[in-house]
C-alpha cells in the first residue's frame, strides 16, 4: 500500500507554488489553470486539493477534477499518467466515499409498457416538427408519435435494455405543463395509472447507444458521448451524424445517469442548453464527471446564436452541430473561460 498522502504531496510540490496546509487533508496554492485578468500570474493561494484523494478545486476559475484529471491537465500525457501513476490512483479509490450500489434490487427496475401502445400514436400533427427541419426517417427512428386524445407529441421513454419505461407528451395548445410524463392519462386507453416513474435512471436513446458499443467492444480513443438536455436535442444531433447522443430529461445529471455513463465509457461532451439551468447543469455534470477523471468537453454555441436568451442544439445546422462538438473544449479551459468572461 503506497504513502497515498505523501505521494499526492510529492506530485502537489512539482506542479504547483506557494503550497500552505489547510485543515488535515487539504492544502491550498496558487491554481496552475489561470491567470489574471490582465495576464498576469496570481499571487494568492486559491486552489485547493485533498491530499488523501487529490480531488481538487479553484474557488476563482472553478477548474475541478480528480488526480487524473489534475496530472492530464497539467500537461502529462494519458498514457504517461497509466505507466507511473495507476497504483496510485488505485489507491486513491479507497479513500472516496463508497457510491451508492446501482445494483441493489430496485435501483434500476421499472416494469416495462406494452409495445402496443405506441401503435396509437400516429404522425398526423408532426408537420411543426417537420417544418423545423426534421426528417420523416428521423421521427420515425425516434418513435415520434401524435397522441390525438390528450393533443400532445408522444416520446418514447427506454430504458438501457430497451424496453419502454415512460412515454412523455409535450402539449400543441399551450397546456401546463409543457412536456409531462404520463401517468393518469393511461387511464384513457383502460390501463392502470403509472406511478413510481424515476427520470434519473434512464438516459434517453442510451439503448441504441448501449448496443452499438457492446458490438465493438470498446469505443475508439476519439469517440465522445453527446450529453445534451432533451428529445429533440437528442434526435437533432442524431439527424445530424452523430449518433452517440443521449438526454439527460433535464439539465440536471443524476448519480444514475453517471452510473450508465460509466458503462459506456470514452469521452462526454455537454452539450446542453445555453440558458441558466443548462450552464449550472454543465458545471455540475462537468465537475462530476471529471472528478472520476473522465475526459469531459464542453461544445459551445456559435456566435450566430449565443447571444439568444434561450438556445437549444436544434436552432443550429446540422453543419454548425458536428463543428461545435468536434472543436468541444475541455471542461477546465471551458470553465476558465468562463471567469474570464469569454
Amino acid at each position: 500500500m503506497l504513502d497515498v498522502s505523501g505521494e499526492i504531496g510529492a506530485i502537489a510540490s512539482t506542479y504547483l507554488r506557494n503550497i500552505r496546509k489547510s485543515g488535515p487533508e487539504n492544502i491550498m496554492a496558487v491554481c496552475p489553470f489561470h491567470r489574471k485578468p490582465d495576464g498576469s500570474e496570481e499571487r494568492r493561494p486559491s486552489f485547493s486539493m485533498n491530499i488523501y484523494t487529490g480531488a481538487f478545486f479553484c474557488h476563482t476559475c472553478q477548474a475541478a477534477g480528480g488526480l487524473r484529471r489534475f496530472l492530464i491537465d497539467v500537461g502529462m500525457p494519458r498514457e504517461q499518467v497509466h505507466l507511473r501513476y495507476q497504483p496510485l490512483l488505485d489507491d486513491v479509490k479507497s479513500n472516496l466515499p463508497p457510491p451508492p450500489n446501482p445494483l441493489r434490487p430496485g435501483v434500476f427496475e421499472m416494469a416495462p409498457i406494452q409495445e402496443g401502445l405506441l401503435g396509437m400514436f400516429d404522425g398526423y400533427d408532426l408537420q411543426d416538427l417537420k417544418r423545423e427541419g426534421f426528417t420523416e426517417e428521423t421521427l420515425r427512428h425516434f418513435d415520434v408519435g401524435y397522441d390525438r386524445w390528450h393533443e400532445r407529441i408522444t416520446y418514447p421513454i427506454r430504458d438501457i435494455k430497451g424496453d419502454l419505461v415512460a412515454i412523455s407528451g409535450r402539449s400543441l395548445n399551450d397546456e401546463w405543463p409543457k412536456y409531462k410524463i404520463y401517468e393518469k392519462e393511461y387511464q384513457t386507453w383502460n390501463l392502470p395509472p403509472r406511478i413510481g416513474w424515476d427520470k434519473r435512471k434512464v438516459l434517453y436513446n442510451v439503448n441504441e447507444v448501449y448496443p452499438r458499443l457492446m458490438n465493438v467492444g470498446v469505443l475508439p480513443d476519439d469517440s465522445s458521448i453527446v450529453v445534451v438536455e432533451g428529445f429533440k436535442a437528442c434526435a437533432w444531433v442524431h439527424q445530424a451524424g452523430i449518433k452517440n447522443v443521449t438526454a439527460l430529461l433535464g439539465s440536471y445529471l443524476s448519480w444514475e445517469q453517471c452510473w450508465i455513463l460509466e458503462r459506456l465509457g470514452g469521452r462526454v461532451v455537454l452539450f446542453l442548453d445555453n440558458n441558466y439551468a443548462g450552464f449550472t447543469g454543465t458545471m455540475r455534470a462537468g465537475e462530476g464527471l471529471s472528478n472520476k477523471g473522465w475526459d469531459v468537453r464542453v461544445a459551445e454555441y456559435p456566435e450566430r446564436v449565443r447571444l439568444d436568451e434561450d438556445v437549444q442544439p436544434d436552432s443550429c445546422t446540422a453543419e454548425e452541430v458536428v463543428a461545435q462538438i468536434t472543436s468541444a473544449k475541455p471542461y477546465s479551459r471551458w470553465l476558465q473561460g468562463q471567469s474570464e468572461g469569454v
